[in-house]
């Protein structure tokens, strides 16, 4: 399925399902020390992706305590049983679109993508679908802790950063990233949002 033109990034709440997206939390201890800016703006939605480097099993726990938790693995991430962690890559399908996740486009080998390195040439869905076993309509990813939109060939590219260690763009004492996705009738509406510190306290 191909997403219609009117799909493009924007603020609008569209209805159907909000999604939020995180990725690179690095928790460390018993992973619950996810910034609480990033708890208070999550608030809402319906079901949260976690795009890998949790480091710790105890952060999916804690964004649980807001909404319901899918996740993949990161390089040093834990296992699980149960649906909740993917090993690599995994697509969830909501009101028919299909989103494939993955924490670095590049790993495991072969790389088809990266949003640094430019896209492979041919049509992008022969680079996705051996990859995701089907084709995709959006593509979570995380890994740089830089925050990334972006559309190609009907594809939208979604890297939300990192809430609580934010990439190079970011000032040191910024709290850090995260994104939502609005999903209506075969519509999605992405939305990146830059946590400000102190605003669970407003």
């Amino acid at each position: 399925m191909m997403l219609p033109p009117s799909a493009r990034p924007g603020r609008l709440r569209l209805g159907g399902m909000r999604i939020g997206v995180v990725a690179d939390t690095h928790a460390q201890g018993d992973g619950w020390d996810s910034p609480p800016e990033l708890l208070h703006a999550l608030r809402g939605v319906d079901l949260i992706l976690h795009c890998g480097d949790l480091d710790e099993l105890g952060v999916l726990d804690h964004l649980e305590t807001v909404a319901p938790v899918l996740a993949v693995r990161g390089y040093p991430d834990p296992r699980e049983d149960g649906d909740r962690l993917a090993d690599t890559l995994r697509v969830v399908e909501v009101e028919g679109v299909r989103i494939g996740m993955v924490h670095d486009p590049r790993w495991p080998l072969p790389m088809t993508f990266t949003h640094t390195l430019g896209f492979p040439p041919g049509p992008i869905q022969d680079h996705l679908r051996p990859r995701f076993g089907t084709e995709v309509d959006v593509v979570c990813f995380g890994d740089t802790h830089d925050e990334y939109i972006g559309w190609y060939q009907g594809v939208l590219f979604l890297n939300p950063g990192s809430p609580s260690r934010p990439g190079m763009r970011h000032r040191a004492d910024d709290v850090g990233t995260f994104a939502t996705l609005d999903i209506h009738q075969g519509v999605v509406a992405a939305e990146l949002h830059k946590l400000r510190r102190g605003q669970h306290l407003e």
